[in-house]
Formats: C-alpha cells, sequence, structure tokens
C-alpha cells in the first residue's frame, strides 16, 4: 500500500491508496442472471480518486472535541 503525507506539522493528512479498489478507482463485478455483463463503475469508498486520506492523529495530539 502506497502512503503519501500531505501538509506540514499537526494534524497533517497521510494519502493512502483506497482498499476497496486498490487505487484504481474503479470496481468491476459481474452482473446478469448469465453473469456475462461485466460492469465498471466508480468506488464508492475513495469516489473515483483512487486514494483515501486519514488524519495523522499522533501529531494532533489524537484528542478531538465534538460538539453534539
Amino acid at each position: 500500500m502506497e502512503e503519501h503525507k500531505e501538509g506540514r506539522g499537526k494534524g497533517e493528512e497521510i494519502r493512502s491508496s483506497c482498499p476497496a479498489c486498490g487505487g484504481t478507482g474503479q470496481v468491476s463485478f459481474f452482473q446478469g442472471e448469465s453473469r456475462f455483463l461485466l460492469t465498471t463503475e466508480e468506488c464508492s469508498l475513495c469516489l473515483g480518486l483512487g486514494y483515501v486520506l486519514e488524519k495523522n492523529q499522533e501529531q494532533a495530539g489524537g484528542t478531538e472535541k465534538r460538539a453534539d
């Protein structure tokens, strides 16, 4: 899995390849009764980008306050 760092200092984001599509941004599956039709759609996890962003909680302090 590839990882790229974006930003600097606290709260920087780590960009890693999407685990659902493997970094392609597309998901393929067979459809239909006979399963001959191959359908390709945009990955719903990464929205077609091929990577996901994760906040680096270690440098951000790991605590967040949420107002409900």
